[in-house]
């Protein structure tokens, strides 16, 4: 049985501490051409999927990804333009019915193009073709909205809050699949990182995702929802995320009409981290 994988690509130990938010190069929290325009990505990601078929017990599946990205910046008229490269992919998916899904940098081919606008939202360009699984298991347009958090795109204090909507979908072979996300950041202050000064933002919200697909001849529906928290860390010198990390706990249901059952209870975990390579 296959399903349309959540995506957690969003995603260290650290002291945080009080003082004023450093205005970096782009004039305040806001996206921007930072001074190291070029810059590798190294980000992993893990779920844990249960499903509640009653008499026929619980399904269970796992998916998991490593991936290493060379993002690009430069100016564009409404922002930011962002070139990405899928230089190294490891994703897999295990099913309780089928064989398992795999997907490496060579199912995508052609790099992702996107602009962003000074709070992060972004604007798909190009989308890169996919192989295989490689479109359920990496989703490559979920880096347009998923992988860069908000900014308030303005200078802000320590202790400030901001609230974004993140919402987005995707259709492929195997399914669709839409994605809602409340999100409030907070500012909790600097912090000290390897002797570099970084701002260490939070954030916590609720996630909504309906998916749809196919097994068998027959459609299948998800519908699930929960609590995403996370933080990154934000280098306001160079105007650039260096990294973060992200985890999701939501509860739902699947289901199968054609099979006459009831919906059955879902629950998926997930968690994700990201850091710049080099530092």
């Amino acid at each position: 049985m296959k399903y349309v994988a959540l995506s957690a690509l969003l995603l260290f130990g650290m002291t945080a501490c009080g003082g004023p938010a450093t205005v970096g190069p782009n004039g305040g929290l806001r996206y921007g051409v930072p001074t190291t325009p070029s810059v590798t990505y190294v980000t992993e990601s893990s779920q844990e999927i249960g499903i509640d078929a009653g008499a026929m017990g619980t399904m269970n599946m796992t998916a998991s990804s490593e991936a290493t990205l060379g993002v690009t910046f430069a100016a564009a008229a409404n922002g930011v333009e962002v070139t990405t490269t899928f230089d190294d992919i490891t994703a897999s998916m295990t099913q309780p019915m089928g064989g398992s899904l795999s997907a490496t940098e060579s199912d995508v081919e052609g790099p992702l193009v996107f602009s962003m606008d000074a709070k992060g939202k972004g604007t798909p360009i190009t989308i890169p073709s996919t192989k295989g699984s490689a479109e359920q298991l990496i989703a490559p347009v979920s880096f347009v909205h998923d992988f860069f958090p908000r900014l308030p795109g303005r200078a802000v204090d320590p202790g400030a809050t901001w609230t974004d909507t993140i919402s987005w979908e995707f259709s492929t072979a195997e399914g669709d699949q839409s994605t809602v996300s409340v999100l409030n950041y907070t500012l909790v202050g600097d912090t000290i990182v390897d002797g570099t000064s970084l701002l260490h933002i939070t954030y916590v919200g609720d996630m909504d995702v309906v998916g749809s697909g196919a097994t068998e001849g027959m459609e299948v529906m998800q519908v699930f929802s929960g609590e995403t928290t996370g933080m990154f860390l934000w280098d306001p010198a160079r105007g650039l995320m260096v990294g973060g990390k992200s985890s999701a706990d939501m509860e739902g249901t699947v289901e199968i009409p054609a099979a006459g059952m009831p919906p059955m209870p879902m629950w998926v975990t997930a968690s994700g981290s990201i850091r710049i390579q080099g530092g």
